[in-house]
């Protein structure tokens, strides 16, 4: 199992519009942040979480020529709003590609991609997909991908476990808790990557405290912090947490052998 970074930032985006601050004028590449994304190849299938606004950006800039299927966490805007640009791929591929998350994640990208169900467009005009509701796991040429439900503020959304190749990875980009159901689901993982926004507390993320000591309860072989803000230095950040968690940065490939 292999797995790219595409966004480890917040909504804002690393640099922020309108910041002058030290990170968001910083010439250090670490320090440039799209939204977050992850992108991870398994026993030949190309999964794709989210397709935040610089989605089409990302794809171009870290080589990603192939979606067997893409996995969304929840509606928000920095994790959906350039889904249209999966249209590219499937008319690549000439092929529907799945599009899977919860009922009301699809519910409401139904909504506000309306046009997708649309038959008097060509193939090429519109997203070529199939929304399907997700309330279990789901195989994907010998991948299998289990929905993880977690807090965000109030919002039940999802994050994702992924096994495939005799590896285990945990994906969850957006959290303020994590039920103990679903504590039990994170079991004996090669990687876990979860949200830890910044120093200070917030009422929808972890903060970067909070996910250390979750990603500690967790206890993967290796422990990624993601959807970080401009409150984070990258080195500074990863000089703070030592050894035990990887602070990552757009474009980063992690090969779980």
């Amino acid at each position: 199992m292999k797995f790219t970074f595409l966004g480890t930032g917040t909504s804002h985006g690393i640099p922020m519009i309108g910041c002058s601050c030290e990170v968001c004028t910083s010439a250090d590449f670490k320090n440039k942040r799209r939204r977050c994304s992850l992108y991870v190849v398994a026993n030949g299938q190309h999964l794709v979480f989210d397709t935040p606004p610089d989605f089409r950006d990302q794809v171009l800039s870290f080589g990603v020529e192939r979606v067997d299927a893409v996995f969304l966490t929840h509606p928000h805007a920095d994790h959906i709003f350039v889904f249209d640009d999966v249209r590219r791929f499937s008319t690549v591929q000439k092929q529907y590609i799945p599009i899977y998350g919860s009922p009301e994640t699809m519910r409401k990208m139904r909504t506000k991609f309306d046009y997708v169900d649309k038959t008097s467009h060509s193939f090429g005009g519109v997203p070529r997909v199939r929304f399907i509701d997700q309330t279990k796991p789901v195989e994907i040429g010998g991948v299998l991908v289990t929905p993880l439900p977690v807090w965000h503020g109030k919002d039940l959304i999802f994050g994702f476990r992924v096994d495939g190749d005799g590896r285990r990875l945990g994906y969850i980009p957006d959290c303020s808790d994590i039920p103990e159901e679903t504590l039990h689901g994170l079991g004996n993982l090669d990687a876990m990557i979860l949200d830890g926004l910044r120093p200070q507390e917030h009422p929808t993320h972890f903060s970067t405290g909070e996910s250390v000591e979750m990603l500690k309860r967790i206890g993967a072989r290796q422990s990624f912090i993601t959807h970080l803000t401009h409150a984070s230095e990258h080195h500074e950040l990863q000089a703070r947490l030592g050894d035990a968690v990887t602070v990552p940065w757009d474009g980063m490939n992690v090969d779980l052998t």
